[in-house]
């Protein structure tokens, strides 16, 4: 599958070479490492392209210092809608407790070793987070955070979170829902209520399903936030810190 991208606009600037011009990328030694790791590792990365609600799958294939360029693999699958020249990528990848996240912008399609790739500018920066922002909360019945699914914008299904990650959520639905909702369905909108004050709103991606008959009749799925806005992502995040910590010295409390 070939990756087309329109360029029309900036094809002078890389005229010459096919190198980008006046393209100063200030990556640092730290980052440089992390990027090549992901390399070597040949890490799958998960990739969302602005403007794009897809969500893809690549890896990093070399990098040239000399010229401030990236190349990876082609997007899998296909991209609906083509990409744009300087339309920015981001991507991300989760190993051994580990974040590594970075964005890169587009250059052109290429080959590599004969099969279709992308070259990119080489990213400024590459962060590599602990697994302390991945955390898992297992939430209580004295904690109860609601979800409502929207698969359009008229149709929603409602549920109760079990556990939340800066990544994910375990959403109990009620009655049975295997038929509703399959591997890999994207919830374009929703919401989910931390508490009464703090609301935020995401695109999630359904990776698993289970039917349980008991205690009562409900519908299990284990999902992936897709698609979220920075500062609902801060927020989730800082829930999910503030709540890890109070487990912790309730369970400290009650050892006394």
């Amino acid at each position: 599958m070939s990756v087309y991208l329109m360029i029309s606009h900036f094809s002078k600037k890389f005229k010459k070479n096919n190198r980008p011009s006046d393209t100063v990328s200030s990556i640092s030694g730290r980052s440089l490492d992390n990027l090549k790791t992901l390399i070597e590792k040949k890490t799958r990365l998960f990739v969302k392209a602005e403007d794009c609600r897809q969500l893809f799958q690549s890896m990093v294939l070399s990098v040239d210092e000399i010229n401030k360029t990236i190349l990876i693999d082609e997007l899998f699958p296909q991209p609906e809608i083509k990409l744009l020249a300087d339309q920015t990528l981001y991507f991300e990848s989760h190993d051994n407790g580990s974040t590594t996240s970075f964005s890169s912008t587009v250059i052109t399609d290429t080959r590599s070793n004969g099969l279709p790739a992308l070259l990119l500018n080489l990213p400024d920066v590459i962060k590599l987070e602990q697994r302390r922002n991945n955390f898992r909360l297992q939430l209580r019945n004295n904690q109860p955070v609601s979800a409502k699914l929207f698969q359009n914008h008229y149709d929603a299904l409602s549920g109760m979170v079990k556990d939340i990650s800066n990544h994910g959520l375990r959403i109990n639905l009620t009655g049975n829902q295997t038929d509703e909702l399959q591997h890999g369905d994207i919830l374009q909108h929703c919401e989910i209520n931390l508490d009464e004050m703090n609301q935020i709103e995401c695109q999630l991606t359904v990776r698993s399903k289970r039917y349980f008959s008991r205690p009562y009749r409900h519908t299990q799925i284990g999902t992936e936030i897709t698609d979220i806005k920075l500062k609902h992502r801060d927020l989730l995040t800082h829930y999910v810190t503030r709540q890890q910590r109070m487990q912790c010295r309730q369970r400290a409390d009650s050892r006394l």
